[in-house]
């Protein structure tokens, strides 16, 4: 399906589109309680019977008032702009650019004229720590950091990132292919759509790193040095240790991360460590304990514990899951 076959089904009028364009009003499909609550909250049971992924089209002509989801999502602008609030910052999405929606986030959305087709992609919570992360390339990058940060439990889910990517056709042509996929329902389609995902996060990831290498090297080279020792050392290093390799003290470096990444030293860790161990599963036939070792533990129980922050599956059960 080409762009402009995709972009024609998309333009026809459903039901609920029907609906809003002659009354005038939003129809509240999903059951929201927006009378009772101020914020609703979208909840995952209403999606996801088909697998991790769930597509569907914006419905047009009426606005979407405030409200967060307990998943992840992708907003993409097939055709026309649309305006979007989020955490209260205004978004313009132009055609062809994308917004990534961390957990939690407050959302609403201005009306969609009749040639603004913007497609929503969710992706369940657990695919976020196995199926998609596993097939991405190992990264500091902030789209890994973001997916990271909205697959663990304790970590605060306020972030989303625009992608200005309406020029890169790379990423056009995936991020169709995946909806193509998906409306089409072909056998393997559910197979067929994790893996265009994990090529469309690959591709962003390539752009949004490209763009912050350039920014970072304008304002802080020392940073990617910073950050790509850690990569390389961190099943043993402490924060004393990487103070002692770059001539600061503990406090100054801690801060400095903390300042420039969102994150701290024990977070870099932990993120470098849980992706390590999840190639470690699906690439290798190491024990689950001798993963636990090749990751910096000294016992088994630490590796649990690291896994606990990020997913509540156990190793095995998520090794059971990757093989």
């Amino acid at each position: 399906m080409n762009y402009e076959e995709l972009k024609e089904i998309l333009r026809q009028e459903n039901e609920i589109e029907k609906i809003q364009r002659t009354r005038g009003y939003n129809v509240n499909d999903q059951n929201l309680p927006f009378e009772d609550v101020a914020i609703p909250k979208m909840p995952s049971s209403n999606f996801f019977k088909e697998g991790n992924i769930f597509i569907n089209k914006h419905h047009r002509y009426s606005a979407m008032p405030n409200h967060t989801h307990e998943f992840v999502e992708f907003n993409y602008m097939l055709s026309g702009s649309c305006t979007q609030y989020v955490n209260e910052k205004k978004v313009v999405l132009q055609e062809g650019e994308i917004i990534l929606l961390d957990k939690d986030i407050v959302q609403r959305i201005d009306p969609l004229s009749e040639d603004d087709l913007l497609v929503n992609i969710l992706l369940k919570d657990e695919s976020i720590t196995t199926d998609i992360i596993i097939n991405m390339v190992k990264s500091t990058g902030l789209v890994n950091e973001f997916l990271m940060n909205a697959s663990n439990k304790t970590g605060k889910h306020d972030a989303f990132i625009h992608f200005h990517c309406g020029g890169k056709d790379e990423v056009q042509k995936i991020i169709q292919n995946l909806i193509s996929e998906y409306l089409q329902k072909r056998r393997y389609y559910m197979r067929a759509a994790n893996l265009l995902l994990s090529l469309l996060l690959i591709e962003l990831t390539r752009m949004i790193e490209e763009e912050s290498l350039d920014n970072y090297q304008k304002k802080d080279e020392e940073i990617i040095c910073i950050l790509k020792y850690i990569d390389i050392h961190f099943r043993q290093l402490s924060l004393k240790d990487l103070a002692k390799e770059f001539g600061y003290n503990s406090n100054y470096i801690g801060n400095k991360l903390k300042k420039e990444t969102g994150r701290t030293f024990q977070d870099l860790l932990n993120s470098a460590k849980y992706q390590t161990a999840l190639e470690l599963m699906k690439e290798t036939d190491k024990s689950i304990e001798e993963i636990a070792y090749e990751v910096g533990f000294n016992s088994l129980p630490s590796l649990y514990k690291l896994f606990a922050r990020f997913t509540d599956k156990t190793p095995k059960q998520v090794r059971n899951k990757l093989t």
